[in-house]
């Protein structure tokens, strides 16, 4: 198989081109899975290849494709597995709030679950991906940055490796301005189902102010997944510490975590008492 260096240099040849040898060297390697152009402007459809029950995700990165080497669900099960989600247990019925979505990977996982999915993504090509893996295209992903008032915000792009942030990074493809809203302003916990409740947490660096922003929402989630990771700004720092410090005072206690990617899951230990 191609190095992904190999598969970047790729990137400027006509879609269709780049899909034909994306699939030719699949086949090659005996991967299953295969790769097609959408429809609009570079939005792939990457599909499982000889399987009983296939299944789809669209992407707006040409070299994502290969996170489906080993088939569609694989990769999204894997994403999960980093946030540590698949040790959870789960009741179908509840909510999964997916900060940092993405094209919605994990909305895929949540309601294989039985889960109630909401969305937040800033980046435009990812967000419409989102809708057309979750809500049948419609434009249901919240096109919006979460932190810890309603204000406007300098979005710093980075799309290709998902580095976006609003602090300033190096090698952005470029910058504008984004709406930014509180999570519980944009949420009511009154529409949420009697199962279980769960927040990721992917804010490139923000996660502080995104959970400052939240705060009315905490007492009535489960879970909270975090990537708190080296990516806070131009000195890459982490953010495990301060988001720690906040969850452990608010009655969260930390039940899962890993250091190779920083990412921890928080329970809610009122809501774990009552049941």
């Amino acid at each position: 198989m191609p190095s992904e260096k190999a598969f970047k240099l790729l990137d400027t040849l006509p879609i269709g081109l780049y899909t034909r040898l994306a699939n030719a060297f699949a086949r090659l390697g005996h991967k299953p899975y295969r790769v097609e152009p959408f429809g609009e402007g570079d939005i792939l459809v990457t599909t499982d290849h000889d399987r009983h029950d296939p299944r789809r995700i669209h992407i707006c990165r040409r070299i994502r494709h290969r996170r489906y080497k080993k088939g569609v669900l694989a990769g999204v099960e894997g994403l999960a597995r980093t946030y540590h989600l698949h040790k959870l247990p789960i009741s179908p019925g509840g909510v999964f709030i997916d900060c940092g979505a993405n094209v919605g990977e994990l909305g895929i996982w949540a309601r294989e679950q039985g889960l109630a999915y909401e969305a937040f993504e800033p980046e435009p090509l990812e967000a419409r991906c989102c809708d057309l893996n979750n809500f049948d295209g419609a434009a249901r992903t919240h096109r919006v940055a979460l932190w810890n008032e309603a204000t406007t915000l300098t979005f710093h792009s980075k799309p290709d490796t998902a580095d976006s942030s609003v602090f300033e990074i190096d090698d952005a493809a470029g910058s504008r301005e984004v709406q930014a809203v509180r999570l519980d302003a944009a949420i009511d916990p009154a529409t949420f189902g009697a199962g279980t409740r769960i927040f990721k947490l992917e804010g490139e660096g923000a996660e502080p102010e995104i959970l400052q922003g939240a705060e009315g929402l905490l007492p009535h989630l489960d879970y909270i997944a975090a990537d708190c990771g080296y990516e806070r700004g131009r000195a890459a720092q982490h953010t495990f510490i301060e988001v720690n410090d906040f969850l452990l005072a608010r009655g969260y206690r930390l039940i899962e975590a890993g250091f190779t990617r920083v990412t921890a899951v928080y329970r809610n230990e009122a809501r774990f008492n009552q049941q």
